[in-house]
């Protein structure tokens, strides 16, 4: 598949809002055509040309190089084809995707994935906060998709999410899981405190335990986690090393809570064979 490949001219002063751009956006249409497309740059609206050089010829693939922590809301709404981004993108990447695939080999901002319903978002380094958390206005987070973070995350990941899957193979900040509705998270770090402070079901599987265990949360004894298998071979579908951390979670000990909001949320945490 070819891909049109946008490479950012120098260094951004103010943020660029990149929501715009997409696959179906830019598809069919021509270089010029493409460098005119206008783009909000800190107050103004500039031509896209001005800030990227560009290149190539989509057919469903969008390449983004040097990316800075300027450039926000990339992949905003996504719902087909494949953003692939190399630098450090900003806040709110893959804000409200339903389907296709972003790819970022380096980190990105606070709200990565808030609000997605669909889709795959691969960061090879870390993410900040409420990564799969809530747009301004929602009652739910992260509703379907999964997210894969190669380093650590800041405070409140998954935050009301409702489906779908997170893992992330660094530490996270406080609060991983707040007031989770359903669906998975994986930390293969250490979490911050108050993990699934308020949750109402879902499920957290640690491979560390954390330093101190919210108080409404009860231990239920250990368990061999035969659903392990099921999982491994989904994430051995699309990253085979990630899945074989998954080894350590075949015998782990149960918590449910938040007792406070019900008690039918789980925490799985790895026991050491």
């Amino acid at each position: 598949m070819s891909a049109l490949s946008l490479k950012l001219r120098g260094a951004l002063e103010r943020s660029l809002d990149l929501a715009p751009l997409n696959p179906a956006a830019v598809a069919g249409k021509s270089v010029d055509a493409i460098s005119r497309m206008r783009l909000t740059y800190g107050h103004k609206r500039v031509a896209l040309g001005d800030l990227f050089a560009i290149s190539g010829k989509s057919t469903g693939a969008l390449q983004l190089r040097s990316i800075s922590s300027h450039c926000h809301r990339i992949g905003c709404g996504l719902d087909a084809g494949t953003i692939d981004v190399s630098g450090t993108a900003g806040d709110e990447l893959g804000r409200a995707m339903s389907g296709g695939r972003i790819a970022v080999r380096g980190s990105a901002g606070d709200g990565v994935g808030a609000g997605m319903t669909g889709g795959h978002i691969a960061l090879t380094g870390s993410a900040g906060e409420c990564l799969g958390g809530l747009v301004p206005g929602a009652t739910r987070g992260m509703n379907e998709g999964t997210i894969q973070v190669g380093g650590s995350v800041g405070a409140r990941a998954g935050e009301r999410m409702r489906r779908g899957l997170i893992l992330i193979a660094g530490d996270t900040g406080a609060q991983t899981g707040a007031r989770m509705i359903a669906g998975t998270i994986v930390v293969l770090g250490i979490c911050g405190p108050q993990v699934g402070l308020g949750m109402r079901r879902g499920s957290l599987l640690l491979a560390e335990a954390p330093a101190a265990m919210t108080a409404t949360f009860n231990d239920c004894g250990e368990y061999e986690l035969g659903i392990m298998s099921i999982l491994k071979d989904y994430i051995g579908s699309f990253h085979r090393n990630l899945a074989r951390e998954l080894v350590q979670f075949t015998r782990v000990r149960r918590w449910c809570g938040d007792m406070a909001y019900g008690g039918k949320g789980e925490l799985f945490i790895a026991v050491e064979a």
